[in-house]
């Protein structure tokens, strides 16, 4: 077998096994899909099947009635509102410990404990987090679930390794021109950053809108669930409505396929960009 006969076998190898990672990760959005058109009767019937065999949209409709545009709208204002502090907190974060690593000692340090911060598991900050968002003022409201996470780690490790790779003759160059620190970050540096701009708004509008555990905790008045805390209240003392959990998460995933969808391409390059080391 010549060489390039070797290279297609390989490259037509590598492109069946993606494909079957890929189909064996979508299918259970698929299945969920199509159960949640099924009757309580198909559900757990056997043998299984993938098509529901008398299709039945009524759950749709019950979820909508039971409030779930509410529950959308709270959800959308806790990821955008969320996304947009986060991304405006880990830009200036990732900024000043690149650019100022080495004219303030003390950077590389400080950076190093925002790292340390990642070994500790979010389950152990739980109980401080509701003690502050309490002492606040702020529980059974919406501003509880969103100021205690607005920091990432995560974000600001992206914005720090793509803001090193830049040199630092521009920021030298703006300042001997008279521009302000904030001039040169908003004109300068976040337009450069912009690939992880929209990474870190995809990641973290997931992050927001996936988010259980905060606003399980912190909301207590219907009228303020999120959509997943919506979904989870489907689970009852006398039963599981596994129609309409069907069709809500269905609904839920809807808006992050959408955006995932529309920036995905920018994803690849945002990960790259934030790995370069300078």
């Amino acid at each position: 077998m010549d060489g390039a006969a070797k290279r297609k076998l390989e490259v037509t190898l590598v492109t069946l096994l993606g494909a079957a990672v890929a189909f064996l990760m979508i299918f259970p959005i698929i299945w969920l899909c199509f159960s949640s058109f099924k009757p309580s009767s198909e559900l757990f019937a056997y043998p299984l099947h993938l098509f529901p065999q008398n299709p039945d949209a009524s759950s749709y409709a019950g979820v909508v009635e039971d409030g779930l545009f509410n529950y959308v709208k709270n959800s959308l204002f806790l990821a955008i509102v969320g996304t947009v502090i986060t991304v405006v907190i880990s830009a200036m974060c990732g900024y000043a410990l690149a650019i100022y690593r080495k004219e303030i000692t003390y950077v590389n340090k400080v950076f190093a404990v925002f790292l340390l911060g990642t070994l500790i598991p979010g389950e152990i900050l739980t109980i401080a987090q509701f003690t502050v968002v309490s002492e606040m003022g702020l529980y059974n409201n919406i501003w509880g679930c969103i100021l205690p996470v607005v920091t990432t780690t995560t974000g600001i490790f992206m914005y720090r390794q793509h803001y090193m790779s830049i040199p630092l003759e521009l920021v030298e160059s703006g300042r001997l021109d008279g521009a302000s620190e904030f001039h040169i970050f908003r004109a300068l540096m976040l337009p450069l950053g912009s690939s992880v701009t929209v990474t870190l708004t995809i990641f973290s509008f997931m992050w927001r809108w996936n988010d259980y555990i905060l606003p399980l905790m912190v909301l207590s008045d219907q009228d303020n669930f999120t959509i997943q805390i919506a979904i989870k209240s489907y689970i009852g003392t006398m039963g599981v409505d596994w129609n309409s959990i069907l069709a809500a998460s269905i609904l839920s995933i809807i808006p992050i396929i959408v955006i995932f969808i529309i920036l995905q391409q920018y994803i690849t390059g945002g990960l790259a960009a934030s790995g370069v080391k300078g």
